[in-house]
């Protein structure tokens, strides 16, 4: 990337030569032009470090910019009745009454913010009500946090959800992981999970 930031000195020094000149403040090799024209090449240099910095300040704001991670919904499961991997490889599945749990950890940059956490999926005929969350819990063992819940009966409902501001940042002492549950279903009832998706903010 080019900024084309140049400066060209205007300021000459003209060496005094001893009992020829005589050094004095007025005139056109005196002490006061001699200096304003040192203070015009400075006020220069100033201008050239200010566009410099804005250059800087704009790269240092593109390099903010949001990211996104997406994940294959490989939950281990919870408990005695885990979701169905194997039928449709990558995707995780429910079919007919009955329940599910499971649970995948999220990688995330040691910094930043999370700005957004989405499920897509699909439910057919209802009832079923799913329950996606996207939680974190201290290094240490202490401490769980909620940082964004996604609550479907339908397949409309796979909306991104954002996190409020409390858990928003991203905690480099924690582990991070999402919990997907599925219950109130009937015989006919079909949840499919296809993916999810965090995006953030690094830095």
């Amino acid at each position: 990337m080019a900024f084309g930031i140049s400066f060209r000195r205007t300021f000459k020094h003209a060496p005094w030569i001893d009992a020829v000149d005589r050094v004095s403040a007025a005139g056109d090799n005196g002490f006061n032009i001699r200096f304003r024209r040192l203070e015009e090449d400075l006020d220069t240099i100033g201008q050239r470090f200010e566009t410099v910095s804005t250059a800087l300040d704009s790269l240092a704001a593109t390099e903010a910019a949001v990211r996104s991670i997406a994940l294959v919904p490989l939950l281990s499961p919870i408990g005695e009745s885990g979701w169905d991997l194997a039928t449709t490889p990558g995707t995780a599945a429910l079919k007919g009454d009955g329940t599910a749990m499971g649970a995948m950890p999220v990688p995330l940059p040691e910094a930043g913010r999370i700005t957004g956490f989405r499920a897509f999926g699909t439910i057919v005929q209802t009832p079923a009500s799913v329950r996606i969350d996207l939680t974190r819990r201290a290094l240490d063992g202490s401490g769980e946090k909620l940082i964004a819940r996604i609550q479907a009966s339908s397949s409309e409902e796979f909306r991104e959800k954002v996190p409020n501001a409390e858990t928003a940042g991203i905690d480099p002492q924690a582990a991070y992981y999402i919990i997907a549950s599925v219950n109130g279903t009937g015989l006919n009832t079909s949840v499919m999970l296809s993916g999810f998706r965090v995006r953030y903010e690094e830095g």
